[in-house]
């Protein structure tokens, strides 16, 4: 009875840790700072600029999670105008640091201080994008400024409230 139920611990310890390790996150630096290079670390509110610059070591997807910069109003269509650039400027600092080869897939998403009724402002994403490796290797970066990012990558998504706004 005691072998019986070491092995099933034993298994079961085995089976839990087998998909933390196909998914694990470690800290991309060299993209981290291939950013910071070329982004505007001030959000112009109370955000860390970069909370996030990880990387799935196994299957080469880049996650980035960035703060959305504050206009001088909350007027959305300059929200929505300032991250798209921070996007372009972010994917392109991704694809051309040294970590790019590793990198499959890169994850951007922008998340913007949201308060309800009752709450305080908590950060909450409001933008994402998706590019692959093979997508950015055939986009031409110099018409990056008046490229629309639903004609160039894989994923755009904007959150709806916050498009209607600035419409």
């Amino acid at each position: 009875m005691w072998r019986a139920v070491a092995v099933l611990t034993i298994s079961a310890l085995l089976l839990a840790a087998a998909p933390a390790a196909a998914q694990e996150q470690t800290q991309e630096p060299t993209v981290r700072r291939a950013i910071e290079d070329v982004l505007d670390m001030d959000t112009g509110r109370d955000a860390p600029r970069l909370p996030r610059v990880t990387l799935d070591v196994a299957n080469g997807d880049l996650t980035v999670i960035f703060a959305m910069r504050r206009p001088l109003a909350d007027d959305p269509a300059q929200i929505v105008a300032s991250a798209t650039d921070d996007v372009f400027t972010i994917l392109s600092a991704i694809y051309s640091s040294a970590a790019a080869p590793r990198i499959r897939t890169a994850t951007v998403i922008g998340t913007y201080a949201v308060s309800g009724r009752y709450e305080r402002p908590r950060e909450i994403p409001l933008l994402r994008a998706v590019l692959s490796a093979e997508r950015s290797a055939a986009f031409d970066w110099t018409t990056a400024a008046t490229a629309d990012p639903r004609d160039v990558f894989d994923v755009w998504w904007v959150e709806s409230e916050l498009v209607a706004g600035a419409q």
